[in-house]
């Protein structure tokens, strides 16, 4: 998603790109009349400046263009939102972690979107997946499931977004595992067409199914090493 196209958040400018914005609204004829122009009070706008506050998206591509992203260092919903610090513009459309999001996010009744899920591998890729955004704020608990809250900006943000159903994401995030075949909604999936799976009994079992050693091998090797660390932590 183009930076043109992110609405209803707020953004924090590096050091140049401060300089640079309220040189422009300098230029355009000062605070007073750069807020009269946009129907901002003015009290705002010198709050803005002089606490060096995350000033709305919607002000900074009036002052530096629609794809002005090149100053921004961090951005953020309202309220007391935490941000995306270092983000990537333009945001990507990620395939596999918009088909996750659809599958396995829910939002509670204040629209926090929470991922569940009762696979570490899993939850480590939806984290690794995020991360591939900025660093994005989140809070990870381990209950019945392990649940993963991300900010509601960002959700808002992805159900923007346009993206083709990722067929590793369906799996992982659905599919059932039965006598050697696998399902995904009541239709036999090619375990062939399968490329990345993080699921990790699914992955064991795809593996077995494939007669494939070193995977095999890798994954036990994996889980020995998780009963090590859990005996020399007990």
């Amino acid at each position: 998603m183009k930076f043109s196209e992110i609405e209803n958040v707020r953004v924090k400018l590096d050091k140049p790109g401060r300089k640079e914005f309220w040189h422009r609204v300098e230029e355009f004829g000062g605070i007073k009349t750069f807020s009269d122009a946009f129907d901002i009070p003015s009290s705002k706008i010198y709050n803005w400046k002089s606490k060096n506050s995350y000033i709305p998206i919607e002000l900074v591509k009036k002052v530096f263009g629609n794809e002005g992203s090149k100053h921004v260092k961090a951005y953020k919903g309202p309220g007391r939102s935490k941000a995306i610090e270092n983000p990537v513009f333009p945001i990507p459309e990620n395939q596999e972690l918009l088909t996750r999001m659809q599958y396995s996010v829910t939002t509670n009744k204040n629209g926090i979107p929470i991922y569940q899920s009762s696979d570490q591998g899993l939850m480590k890729r939806f984290i690794d997946l995020l991360n591939e955004l900025g660093d994005v704020p989140f809070k990870l608990y381990d209950r019945d499931v392990l649940e993963l809250r991300y900010p509601k900006y960002l959700h808002q943000i992805f159900q923007q977004m346009n993206y083709e159903e990722n067929l590793d994401a369906l799996v992982d995030e659905k599919a059932r595992f039965e006598d050697d075949k696998i399902f995904l909604d009541g239709e036999e999936i090619n375990p062939e067409n399968l490329v990345n799976i993080y699921h990790r009994d699914k992955r064991l079992k795809l593996a077995l199914m494939r007669e494939d050693r070193k995977e095999i091998a890798k994954l036990m090797s994996e889980e020995k090493e998780k009963v090590r660390k859990a005996l020399n932590q007990a």
